[in-house]
């Protein structure tokens, strides 16, 4: 019962920190440069938390017995954060959403199954097939509201004035295209995006989500070897900031703050690294006690909960939108896929 809490707490943290990273971003003028302070901030959170609280020597001697593949929890990581920032100009915020998602639940079945990355399999039944197929319709019912977006949380993402990559714009009202392309909406615009390139970013955005479900169950393995969550998170931080910094050299090219050191902009925009090393311990205990598949269902539960909620009541400056009737049937619908899953 306290780890399906503590799952679902997890999640609640995912819309949270995407708000206030998006407010960070606006404020240096790059989500990837924004996503580089978050996690250098959430380094900087572990490091200190594994002095203190040990335990010593920092790096056991079980460290070496563990796989080397347990060090790359970061890389996955920052593959699956980076992959969204790149998603969302060619695919619109609901698909952007949705995408990853489907690769997380697939990903996190496939790991528990055949007990990949050092897990104990769990036979797949049809009871969790459903469960799995309730939540992917939960995702469908909570996010495609009337206008086709994923409510406030598309700005949380995108930000109003902030611009991901460059596209080509086309007027909102515009003909539509027929045959081989499509239309996806971000800052407002309609970005003109051929039908096989359509396939091939959602086919992308289902890998990204995958990647995340990897991550979870490296660091239920790296926190196994490490003897403790935290001190897993800390070496994920690690690598994972080393990686983003790579990719902030050859897509932004530069390191500057913009005017986030400048006054006026609030002091909670700097503390989504702390948010994202809560969820990373959060993972990392609870896939290594009630597996990857289990920790992924709960966390999406808490992703799509705390979603409506940021909605419904505009928190920490996302616009504040209605929330449909549909919407929270969906959040019910998950419930029971959770259950379902668990059997």
């Amino acid at each position: 019962m306290l780890q399906g809490l503590l799952g679902i707490f997890s999640g609640l943290i995912t819309p949270v920190q995407t708000a206030v990273n998006t407010r960070l971003g606006r404020s240096i003028g790059s989500p990837l440069r924004a996503s580089l302070v978050s996690f250098s901030v959430g380094l900087i959170a572990m490091l200190t938390l594994t002095l203190l609280l040990g335990p010593y020597p920092l790096i056991p001697a079980t460290a070496a017995n563990g796989p080397w593949w347990m060090w790359f929890a970061g890389v996955f990581g920052v593959t699956f954060l980076t992959g969204n920032v790149l998603l969302l100009p060619k695919l619109g915020s609901l698909k952007t959403v949705i995408m990853p998602v489907t690769g997380q639940i697939v990903m996190g079945l496939l790991i528990d199954t055949f007990g990949w990355f050092g897990t104990t399999a769990q036979p797949i039944s049809p009871l969790r097939i459903a469960g799995a197929a309730l939540l992917l319709l939960c995702l469908c019912a909570c996010g495609n509201t009337e206008d086709g977006s994923w409510n406030g949380m598309e700005k949380a993402v995108a930000g109003p004035n902030l611009r991901l990559r460059p596209a080509i714009d086309r007027p909102a009202g515009g003909s539509e295209n027929s045959g081989d392309s499509e239309k996806s909406e971000t800052d407002g615009k309609a970005v003109h995006v051929p039908g096989s390139a359509t396939v091939l970013w959602s086919c992308a955005g289902i890998a990204f989500g995958m990647c995340s479900a990897v991550q979870t169950a490296l660091l239920g393995k790296l926190g196994v070897a490490l003897g403790s969550p935290v001190k897993a998170s800390l070496a994920s931080f690690v690598v994972g900031l080393i990686s983003l910094a790579i990719v902030v050299a050859f897509v932004d090219r530069t390191y500057s703050l913009g005017d986030a050191l400048k006054k006026g902009n609030p002091w909670w925009m700097w503390v989504g690294g702390l948010l994202g090393a809560t969820l990373v311990m959060c993972n990392a205990y609870l896939s290594a006690h009630i597996g990857t598949g289990m920790t992924v269902m709960l966390v999406l539960l808490g992703q799509v909960g705390g979603g409506l909620l940021v909605d419904r009541f505009g928190l920490l400056g996302v616009p504040r939108k209605p929330v449909a009737g549909i919407q929270y049937v969906g959040v019910l619908v998950a419930i029971v896929g959770i259950v379902l899953k668990a059997m």
